[in-house]
């Protein structure tokens, strides 16, 4: 009898182990994602190294995905690392790029001839291009070894071949964007684990995209 009380006793103990573990893995992935946040926003504190945050970032989010997890923030801060320059260089270019286009839509929105308008709306057309391909140059940094103009020429081409793709992932930086000035309460969660969390659904959808061609290399 005290054997069997002993046996009882032991499978509630298993079952109740069994109904926490779900618990305790989502906690554990709750602080994991606060924590990459955080470790994120430090290393963007410079402004400047933004771009190799931002594929350090998609680094481990795209791992995470692939079930491929590790070190968290010593891994963070090796991809860091490894993709400094590059990151920067992207950072830079694309800043640049999108300052110039951001004058020239304010100037030619003052013209209100044909002409002017037509230089709006071509403006307006490569800015709208620039932006796509900026979504896609850090995910691609962090995911595959190519010379720094090859990954900018391959955003453009990953962008423009994954129209419907392209449109999601724009669109939730849209809804980001719009939740941010709208709801203040938002600003708190992005800076909690927003970034890390918007950065892990993103990495659902380029993980899907880059699959072929991993497969290929």
């Amino acid at each position: 009898m005290i054997s069997g009380i002993a046996f009882l006793i032991k499978e509630r103990a298993d079952m109740k182990l069994s109904m926490e573990h779900p618990i305790l893995d989502r906690m554990n992935t709750i602080t994991d994602f606060i924590i990459l946040n955080m470790v994120f926003l430090i290393s963007c504190l410079p402004v400047i190294t933004i771009g190799p945050a931002a594929a350090a970032l998609y680094q481990i989010t795209l791992r995470e995905v692939r079930k491929e997890h590790g070190y968290l923030i010593r891994t963070f801060f090796q991809y860091f690392r490894e993709m400094f320059l590059q990151g920067i260089s992207a950072f830079l270019l694309f800043a640049g790029v999108l300052t110039v286009a951001a004058y020239a839509l304010a100037f030619w929105h003052t013209f209100s001839t044909f002409m002017g308008t037509v230089a709006f709306m071509l403006t307006f057309m490569l800015t709208i291009a620039v932006l796509c391909a900026l979504i896609y140059v850090f995910p691609l940094m962090a995911r595959f070894q190519n010379r720094f103009l090859q990954t900018v020429k391959n955003s453009f081409l990953f962008a423009a071949a994954n129209p419907g793709s392209t449109a999601v992932l724009l669109l939730l930086r849209v809804a980001a964007a719009g939740l941010l000035y709208l709801v203040p309460v938002m600003r708190i969660f992005m800076m909690v684990a927003g970034f890390s969390l918007m950065a892990y659904v993103d990495s659902l959808i380029f993980t899907r995209l880059f699959s072929p061609y991993e497969k290929v290399s």
